[in-house]
This record gives structure tokens, C-alpha cells and sequence, in this order.
């Protein structure tokens, strides 16, 4: 019976030391082209503020936090149409659909899923 429960702690131990070892990674999803990937893309992807929920981004110049894209995109409310278009503060485009740039998210993969 000893050497049962030794066995049994043993298990434990080992199973434990497994759960402790799985990582919580994430990966980058685009909604625009449904592309994933592993590497974080060139453009800046939002971080979710745990408090507020809402969404912001560190600029990769300044390293510093900001509510706006730190992009060439700017979100902008059309008081005309009610609506948000994009405008290309480089190339001066504007459209209504948004930009590549824009649409990477963060996703969070608990690898114990595997």
C-alpha cells in the first residue's frame, strides 16, 4: 500500500510539473485577408487594456502607449454618413473599408490545448 501511494504522489507530482509547463502564447490573426501567423506582423496590433477593454497600441518609434493606430491609418468619423472611414495620412487615401493594416488582433492559444 506504501508504495501504491508513493506511486500515486508521483503521478501527481509529474502531472503537475506538466500543467505548470503549459504555456500561454499568442498569435496574430488579420480579419481583413484571414491570415494567422506565429510572428508579430510589421504593423503595430493592438493590446486590450484589462480595466477598460478598449484597445491600444505601443509605437514602435516612441515605445510609448497610445489609444491611436501609431500608423500611416487614422480612424475617422464621417459626421456626414455616421460612420468611421480610414484615411492614409502618407498616400492621402481614404476609404470605407479597412485597411490590412488595421485589422491584425492578438489571440491568445493555451498550448495545454493541443
Amino acid at each position: 500500500m506504501r508504495s501504491t501511494t508513493l506511486l500515486t504522489l508521483l503521478v501527481a507530482l509529474v502531472a503537475g510539473v506538466a500543467m505548470c509547463h503549459a504555456v500561454e502564447r499568442e498569435y496574430y490573426w488579420n480579419e481583413v485577408s484571414n491570415a494567422t501567423q506565429w510572428e508579430e506582423p510589421a504593423v503595430p496590433v493592438p493590446h486590450e487594456d484589462t480595466e477598460s477593454g478598449k484597445k491600444y497600441y505601443v509605437d514602435p518609434k516612441t515605445g510609448e502607449s497610445t489609444w491611436e493606430y501609431p500608423g500611416k491609418w487614422k480612424v475617422v468619423e464621417s459626421e456626414e454618413h455616421g460612420q468611421s472611414y480610414y484615411h492614409n495620412e502618407e498616400t492621402k487615401e481614404s476609404t470605407w473599408e479597412k485597411p490590412a493594416d488595421l485589422a491584425w488582433s492578438r489571440v491568445r492559444h493555451d498550448d495545454s490545448e493541443l
